[in-house]
């Protein structure tokens, strides 16, 4: 058996990101029973503009080539920043729990919905 070695973690562009909220707003905003609000645009927008990507690079001597594939440092980071724009006050707990109950938030924090990240990997 070849094991390959993958390199973690795994670099998002920031373009990349842009895209990836694109298409999900799409998919469930567009036509669907879920509405953004005018109150929704401004941290969208801050979330849009930043460019986390470089945390990646940053981050890199601090993984291991081995185990399961890590969530995106800039992800991660961005939630956290969503959780500090949005709900300062909530605990790491609740945050995820924020964000299985409402997708933008995982959208813009560049997850899909329903596949948010756990208690253990955001703290």
């Amino acid at each position: 058996m070849i094991e390959v070695e993958i390199l973690k973690p795994i670099f998002v562009p920031h373009e990349e990101y842009q895209q990836f909220v694109l298409d999900q707003l799409q998919k469930h905003y567009s036509g669907s029973i879920l509405v953004l609000v005018s109150n929704d645009w401004p941290v969208i927008k801050k979330l849009w503009i930043t460019d986390l990507s470089k945390i990646t690079a940053m981050l890199m001597p601090y993984y291991k080539n081995r185990g399961p594939e890590p969530r995106d440092p800039a992800s991660m980071m961005r939630s956290y920043l969503l959780l500090l724009l949005t709900n300062p006050t909530k605990s790491i707990d609740e945050w995820v729990d924020e964000l299985r109950r409402v997708p933008l938030y995982a959208i813009i924090s560049g997850f899909e919905p329903g596949d948010t990240p756990g208690v253990g990997t955001i703290s």
